[in-house]
């Protein structure tokens, strides 16, 4: 005890660069590795994240400077957490989309992004409350069901890309995915609200839905604008260019999330759209080109980092917590859990099949084959997962309950 006292005391704030710097170092590695084969490179980023998190907090031979750094994050507060991470994820994936393909698909992304997201909550949510033993609620159930609903289908766009599919099928994977990010967050928050102590009735959750909804839309479009109309000033200096996006994509985050009461999420996809839709002729010259090679570093490093973070966290609740005693039937409902998010992306598609013949481009069976098996989940759903993990320890949300 008394060593273990002695190098936490040894602990500095600094540390945290040095996990940062490692984990991109391990990323490069991994990515470099594993180039040429099958296995996917967040899988692997996963795995290293378990393993340091193991060694740190599942050992008696602590990591020195490396794990004062992962304890750090470890505890890191949940909402700087999304702040940190969600901006660069969502601007990136929405920027780079092509606005003529998404006039067209537009219907279809609609249907999966809302009522696809609402039927796959609580699908998930009935599933996990009448078969596991754990005995939570139906608000600890729906926030489970609502963060597990957004979708992330990075590497299956990719690998469309690469087989040479139709655009039209990665357009609506990746829409869908981008849009459902925005829906799927404003589920969360509203039941995360709810397990939180709040108390809504049906006519105050409407009221909540279009606030969140259509305040993040408009102040989107605000930023947009008014950054737009700066960038008409700019000439052939990239570096303001980029910067300005930047800046302006936080800077709207944090003003939906934390002042107007909006979904923050949902201004940064907005914020992005418009970008895509209306600002590629403001950007002149290589500074389009350098700006989309920019956006795609950033997300590189914010992907690297929630993925071995994640790792690290499911290490600690499994290692590190005296209360839970983790048997081995909750690895069974682990696997349990994965079937039914498999299920319930069935029952999305599958009753929204109908309409997504009609709309847009249509949909045959082997494409909604392929996008039953698109809806894989990523690093948004990671990043609320671990700001669940991270509000919980109250009257409200036990431990327990966050870790599991």
């Amino acid at each position: 005890d008394s060593s273990s006292s002695s190098s936490k005391g040894e602990s500095s704030p600094v540390d945290a660069v040095l996990f940062v710097g490692m984990s991109l170092v391990l990323g490069i590695a991994s990515r470099h590795l594993l180039r040429g084969t099958r296995v996917p490179y967040t899988v692997a980023l996963l795995v290293i994240g378990i393993a340091l998190g193991s060694l740190e907090f599942g050992t008696h031979h602590h990591l020195g400077k490396v794990g004062h750094g992962i304890r750090i994050w470890n505890n890191i507060d949940p909402e700087l957490l999304l702040a940190v991470f969600l901006p660069a994820l969502l601007f990136e994936s929405s920027f780079s989309m092509e606005v003529h393909q998404i006039k067209r698909c537009l219907g279809q992304m609609v249907l999966l992004a809302g009522p696809g997201v609402l039927i796959s909550t609580f699908c998930l949510a009935s599933l996990v409350k009448l078969t596991f033993p754990y005995d939570w609620d139906w608000k600890t159930s729906l926030l489970l069901g609502g963060l597990l609903s957004a979708t992330d289908p990075v590497a299956v766009v990719a690998l469309l890309k690469e087989l040479g599919a139709s655009k039209k099928l990665s357009t609506v994977i990746e829409g869908e995915s981008l849009m459902n990010d925005g829906t799927a967050i404003v589920v969360f928050q509203l039941f995360l609200k709810m397990v939180m102590g709040n108390s809504y009735d049906w006519a105050s959750i409407i009221k909540f839905l279009l606030r969140v909804a259509l305040g993040a839309v408009g102040i989107g479009l605000a930023f947009g604008i008014a950054s737009v109309l700066w960038l008409k000033f700019i000439f052939n200096d990239s570096v303001i260019e980029i910067t300005l996006t930047i800046a302006v994509s936080y800077f709207a985050y944090y003003t939906a999330q934390e002042w107007a009461g909006a979904s923050g999420v949902l201004t940064v996809m907005t914020l992005g759209m418009f970008y895509a839709a209306f600002a590629r002729t403001a950007f002149k010259g290589d500074s389009q080109k350098s700006l989309h090679h920019f956006w795609e570093m950033v997300a590189y490093i914010a992907n690297t980092l929630i993925f071995i973070l994640s790792g690290v966290v499911i290490a600690e609740g499994i290692l590190d917590s005296d209360k839970i005693a983790y048997q081995g039937n909750s690895w069974g409902f682990l696997f349990l859990l994965y079937f039914y998010v498999q299920l319930s992306r069935c029952v999305v598609v599958g009753v929204l099949y109908p309409l997504l013949c009609r709309v847009g481009y249509g949909l045959d069976w082997k494409e909604g084959i392929i996008l039953v098996w698109s809806g894989l989940r990523g690093a948004v759903a990671l990043s609320l997962s671990l700001s669940v993990k991270q509000s919980s320890g109250n009257s409200f949300l036990s431990t327990e309950t966050g870790t599991l």
